[in-house]
């Protein structure tokens, strides 16, 4: 029940996520997506409230989309695919957060590196070498 795993190795990143949507006793959906492709080399899980989960994940998608195709191609790298969402919950902290938790991985062609970050709903940025967010990240 929202849970999302990460763990990097040296070739890439898994992202692996429940698919459960509930509240409380209820459960509203079982088929949530909540590991959305950023680009072909990256990925991000996100936990939290539907609503929230789905509004953020899909504002970074596309924004990073829309960066792409404004600078002739050019892919951000996963550290500045994660600057970019640090930044972005930054900003949403002073005007309505985002109450979601992130882990975004992905391989850099450039460094031929794989990296993992870990985000908060409070904009916190770290690189991990494995991770968890939700309901089982206190276990």
């Amino acid at each position: 029940m929202d849970t999302v795993f990460g763990v990097k190795y040296d070739g890439g990143v898994v992202i692996a996520a429940d698919q459960g949507n509930a509240r409380s006793i209820l459960m509203y959906q079982r088929n949530l997506d909540k590991v959305v492709p950023l680009s072909s080399h990256s990925a991000v899980g996100v936990s939290g409230p539907n609503a929230d989960l789905v509004n953020f994940s899909e504002y970074i998608q596309k924004n990073i989309a829309l960066y792409e195709l404004s600078n002739d191609g050019m892919k951000l790298s996963t550290h500045a695919q994660a600057n970019f969402m640090r930044g972005e919950l930054a900003a949403a902290l002073r005007r309505g957060p985002y109450q979601v938790n992130v882990l975004l991985g992905g391989y850099d062609e450039s460094t031929e590196s794989s990296s993992l970050y870990f985000l908060d709903y409070l904009a916190s940025l770290q690189k991990v070498n494995y991770g968890c967010q939700g309901y089982a990240s206190s276990f």
